[in-house]
């Protein structure tokens, strides 16, 4: 029993003496740890305002953020180590980094997955902030883009929240990309009446709208005559960053403009038009 107790006491011992021996190079250690947490999140943030003055791309600053905060923290992490004397156990951790990499890829599959749609989107930019798009049956401008997903601002004011990769794999359709938009609707006249002259109209009203583009040249045509009804198509195009005339208010002005003045010219307008929306 005596030989246990002494046993102990002298591994206790040993153990103390250890760590009073090595306790400043934990704390060196600790300290240099700190410090350089400390010192990523701040050239992080110095990065962050740099390489987004410089991009204009918030999805390739982000990216490029990630890689220096990577970096930087594995190389922190190298330091610590080597200043408490585990210099083998850096050398294995270099050594199993592929091993380490394949399970880690594998358990977060999903993330991997999309977090390098991230990076090739950041470098094929199929849309930007502010653009309009459609995914599937989501719809809606893009307000913010990071490297694991992308939030999207649906028309009837609902955040949704597309995971990256399947940006990739899924049909997608940009409207704005260009800044140019097309729009379009119909309006109905008896057979009976000037049809030439009130395409003529229409065209005049275009022509004399501001935010109407006159290129891509806007066109009014005869889309169909159905029951002694002739069916008038206006289509026109419009830039989608005119804050003060947006798609849906320009199409309204232009269909209220539209409806009172053949109005005024006499037109008979039927009870059946129809108009298409197309926004």
């Amino acid at each position: 029993m005596n030989a246990e107790i002494n046993t102990f006491t002298n591994s206790t011992y040993e153990s103390w003496n250890n760590l009073i021996n090595h306790l400043p190079t934990v704390l060196l250690a600790v300290l240099i740890l700190v410090l350089g947490l400390f010192s990523i999140k701040m050239i992080n943030k110095y990065a962050k305002k740099t390489l987004i003055k410089k991009a204009k791309d918030p999805l390739i600053a982000d990216f490029m953020l990630s890689i220096i905060s990577l970096v930087l923290t594995v190389f922190l992490l190298v330091i610590c180590l080597g200043v408490l004397g585990f210099d083998n156990v850096t050398n294995n951790i270099l050594a199993g980094a592929g091993i380490t990499t394949f399970i880690i890829g594998f358990a977060l599959k999903d993330i991997g997955e999309n977090f390098l749609a991230g990076i090739l989107m950041a470098f094929q930019r199929p849309f930007r902030i502010g653009d309009l798009i459609q995914i599937e049956n989501i719809k809606g401008k893009v307000i913010e883009m990071n490297l694991r997903s992308t939030t999207v601002k649906t028309l009837d004011g609902i955040d949704a929240y597309i995971p990256n990769a399947s940006i990739l794999k899924n049909n997608l359709e940009n409207f704005t990309i260009d800044q140019l938009m097309r729009n379009d609707f119909t309006i109905a006249i008896n057979h009976d009446e000037n049809t030439e002259n009130a395409l003529k109209i229409i065209e005049t009203l275009l022509e004399e709208n501001e935010f109407v583009l006159k290129f891509p040249k806007y066109a009014v045509v005869v889309e169909k005559i159905e029951n002694d009804i002739v069916f008038i198509a206006v289509f026109y195009w419009y830039r989608t960053d005119e804050v003060k005339a947006p798609g849906g208010k320009l199409k309204s002005d232009l269909q209220l403009l539209v409806y009172k003045t053949l109005k005024s010219e006499k037109y008979n307008l039927p009870s059946t038009t129809v108009s298409i929306e197309r926004i």
